[in-house]
């Protein structure tokens, strides 16, 4: 099981501290294995690394483990700027899926003047991958807006996944120009991401 929480001092600081930032503290919350499922205080279990690609950053990270006393599953701890399940930076997978479905011009120009921006070499493949996973998954998506939007409006049912994907990005957009809380909050309400299988 992953949580996501906030880095306020940005990718530089996390990464040169590593594993001397101050991570949170071990919680107290229920184990999710099944066969346990008590309310234990968490223990720090150590560390493992994990790629991140970004426009700041291009290398591992340090991620914070912690176990169950109890019959000792683990959770991790992921800064709110990745994605989980995936190593490019959420603000950058966003932004293309975005603008594959915003931005005038064919795929191959939307992903050479984003690849400038952000001098990254995404190909035409990850795009394509990102935008199908997320048309594929908008009926989830949507179901997990309504948990954390109360009384949002979103495309009627009868519109094309294509046309409810775009109409859902345009919605999160406006309720949250920051995407990474939108990504913490969607997270938080569903345990997915809104890429998840």
């Amino acid at each position: 099981m992953q949580y996501i929480f906030n880095v306020n001092e940005g990718i530089y600081e996390y990464v040169k501290l590593g594993r001397d930032y101050s991570f949170p503290s071990p919680p107290t919350k229920r184990c999710h294995n099944p066969k346990c499922n008590k309310i234990v205080n968490f223990r720090r279990h150590g560390f493992y690394e994990r790629y991140y690609n970004s426009k700041e950053y291009k290398g591992k990270i340090v991620i914070r483990r912690y176990i169950c006393p109890l019959c000792g599953c683990t959770i991790s701890y992921i800064p709110h700027f990745c994605l989980p399940g995936f190593i490019n930076a959420l603000s950058h997978i966003f932004e293309y899926i975005y603008n594959s479905f915003y931005r005038k011009g064919s795929i191959n120009s939307v992903i050479k003047q984003l690849n400038l921006k952000y001098d990254l070499q995404f190909s035409r493949q990850i795009l394509y991958y990102y935008r199908k996973k997320f048309i594929k998954n908008i009926d989830t998506i949507q179901n997990g807006i309504r948990q954390i939007i109360h009384g949002v409006k979103l495309p009627d049912k009868t519109l094309k996944n294509v046309e409810k994907a775009r109409n859902v990005l345009a919605t999160v957009i406006r309720e949250y120009p920051d995407i990474h809380s939108f990504s913490q909050k969607y997270y938080q309400a569903t345990t997915k991401t809104f890429l998840a299988k």
